[in-house]
């Protein structure tokens, strides 16, 4: 593909306003997420949406601004600082209605309908590569020489919705802590982090390639891994490496070596009787059990003296 293309789409998507298209795409597909989580995790409450509408729009609206919300309190802002313009509440209350009070439920059949979702999901993965860049841009700007506080930030305006998912539960009435974020990273996680660190790369001058063409591979692999999930539910690029690293990294060598020597002597240990029947005077174990009873009958006798093969005793 020319280059000049790829720069000009690079350039138009970190160019791109939020407001109101993407971030529609970002409400509805929380909504989602949230109403699945509460048919999976709170099945046994009759009619909890109808029953909890309060708790079920806090914690969809928590959600929806996670990432602005965490990036400020950790900046030392206010939390509340990007619901003070009133529209962006609105269109996020919008959409939390139409996913879960819609009449017929229409909104969520609809959608739940692939190529739908599809169109969706790209749309929430072009917003997330915009708040990464904007997070990871502003922070520079605040702490220009602190790079781990500007990863952070940049990493968790993007997949603020995940590392938020226990309190989101706990809003609703369900605690489970053996499932944060923390001990099971999703990708969304993980590729946040990478991002953030190469974006901060390219700010910093030490990753020398056009804006434009980082700016499209990061959006590109985002929605690709977003289409490919929509097809196979799991998947996780991450994960061979991950294997290898922890296996390299965090296991230690001496208990490798040793558990090695040891299944090494085990197995030597139980083929060692049957080398030493077969490798004895180069007999097989039928010519062996011959040898003995051969031996039985030209044995020695009770007084210790030999006897052939007609029962005489030998001088």
């Amino acid at each position: 593909m020319n280059k000049e293309l790829l720069i000009y789409i690079g350039s138009q998507l970190s160019q791109i306003r939020l407001y109101p298209l993407f971030d529609i795409c970002h409400y509805l597909l929380i909504a989602i997420q949230v109403r699945d989580d509460i048919q999976q995790c709170q099945a046994a409450t009759q009619n909890f949406t109808r029953r909890h509408p309060l708790s079920c729009w806090l914690s969809t609206v928590l959600l929806c601004f996670s990432g602005s919300i965490l990036t400020n309190f950790l900046l030392g802002e206010s939390p509340l600082k990007d619901f003070i313009q009133h529209q962006h509440l609105l269109l996020a209350t919008v959409c939390w209605y139409f996913v879960f009070y819609f009449p017929f439920d229409f909104i969520n059949y609809l959608l739940r309908f692939l190529p739908i979702r599809l169109v969706i999901g790209i749309g929430k993965e072009i917003r997330r590569t915009k708040t990464i860049y904007d997070g990871v841009r502003l922070t520079l700007s605040l702490y220009p020489d602190s790079y781990i506080i500007v990863i952070l930030i940049g990493a968790i305006r993007g997949c603020g919705e995940t590392i938020m998912s226990s309190i989101d539960r706990l809003i609703r009435g369900v605690w489970l802590p053996a499932q944060h974020e923390f001990l099971f990273p999703s990708f969304a996680t993980k590729a946040c982090f990478l991002s953030s660190l190469v974006f901060l790369l390219y700010r910093i001058e030490l990753l020398r390639f056009q804006h434009e063409l980082i700016y499209l591979c990061v959006a590109s692999i985002f929605i690709y891994v977003r289409i490919i999930t929509s097809f196979f539910k799991q998947y996780d690029p991450f994960m061979p490496f991950e294997n290898l690293s922890s296996g390299l990294l965090f296991n230690s060598w001496i208990e490798t070596i040793s558990d090695a020597y040891r299944r090494a002597t085990i197995n030597n240990s139980l083929t060692t009787p049957q080398n030493l029947v077969i490798s004895s005077g180069g007999l097989s174990p039928s010519s062996t059990s011959n040898a003995l009873m051969t031996t039985k009958k030209d044995g020695f006798s009770n007084d210790g003296q030999m006897k052939g093969y007609d029962g005489k005793k030998r001088d």
